[in-house]
């Protein structure tokens, strides 16, 4: 797979002609046909072409989201980059939908993957670009991340703990590996309930765990404290020694909502202590959305984490 510091080269090569779209193929070991264009403007613009008839997004104020039949019956799916402010942001989401649909075999469920992938980022750009993390979206973050960090990358390796982070991608868990799945939540030394957001939270016949991260709140005084932002530069510097995974990380990030000039990402945390839940069986106090009758579309509930006791995971 490409890396982001390639496909960028890869416009920074091609000289821009008035009127016409100008371009080169993105990376030929990829199983998607994706070209690197410039468009009438021109402005940066990235084709997908495929031999299947896709929805498209719609248009936003930063990307102009164009398709149309080719001569030879492929479908053209444009996108054209409207604010140049936004270059290094755009190259990452083109960068984002080429890595995501690599590995997919199935060439229309690998460009539906990519379709997917884009309108999570266009909603990423809509966002006003000074939105401020609340503090639940912070421990929320901090919570993610500390399981990342301390529990992923020790089993897995930090490639492998990345990859598998699909929360941010709008998955129904935190963490999913093939082995595996972790539910990460923040929780204060204080609390004795954890919230599951939603009804596809823990619902799967998969064995996982919840992992509850103990925190407290503190001063820059305490020792040892954490903040977001040291969090996130730790783990870059993990991933730093590849660059697809550090960019990986990075966009996992960005679709987080995280914003490291924030008050909040600077403020200090105390790491007491990692409790895990083992969800293996129907025996896990659990809403499973079977049981539930179809006029409930959505719900969240809490469980009492001092009547998970016999659930939980005693480390060796």
């Amino acid at each position: 797979m490409i890396t982001k510091t390639e496909l960028s080269t890869l416009w920074e090569a091609i000289i821009p002609q008035q009127g016409q779209t100008v371009g080169r193929r993105a990376d030929p070991q990829h199983p998607l046909d994706f070209f690197i264009t410039y468009d009438e403007i021109p402005n940066l613009q990235l084709i997908l072409l495929t031999d299947y008839q896709l929805s498209l997004p719609c248009s936003s104020k930063q990307i102009l989201v164009r398709g149309n039949k080719r001569a030879d019956g492929r479908n053209a799916i444009c996108f054209s980059l409207e604010d140049k402010k936004l270059k290094d942001q755009f190259v990452s989401l083109c960068w984002d939908i080429m890595d995501c649909s690599f590995e997919i075999h199935d060439r229309k469920a690998a460009a539906q993957s990519a379709i997917k992938r884009f309108k999570m980022w266009q909603k990423l750009f809509a966002e006003t670009r000074n939105k401020k993390l609340s503090e639940t979206e912070v421990k929320g973050l901090i919570g993610e991340l500390s399981v990342l960090k301390e529990i992923c990358v020790k089993k897995y390796g930090i490639k492998k703990a990345v990859s598998g982070w699909v929360g941010p991608l709008g998955a129904d868990r935190d963490f999913v590996f093939e082995d595996m799945w972790y539910e990460a939540k923040y929780v204060s030394l204080s609390m004795d309930k954890v919230s599951i957001s939603s009804l596809d939270q823990l619902d799967t016949d998969d064995c996982g765990e919840l992992v509850l991260g103990r925190f407290e709140k503190t001063s820059d005084e305490a020792e040892g404290y954490i903040t977001l932002n040291s969090l996130v530069e730790s783990i870059k510097e993990l991933a730093s020694a590849d660059e697809n995974t550090l960019v990986s990380f990075l966009n996992r990030m960005a679709l987080s909502g995280y914003n490291g000039e924030s008050e909040q990402a600077d403020q200090p945390y105390v790491f007491q202590r990692f409790e895990k839940y083992r969800v293996c069986s129907d025996s896990f106090p659990r809403i499973r959305r079977s049981r539930v009758p179809v006029a409930i579309a959505q719900c969240s509930y809490q469980l009492s984490i001092p009547a998970l006791q016999q659930w939980k995971v005693e480390e060796p």
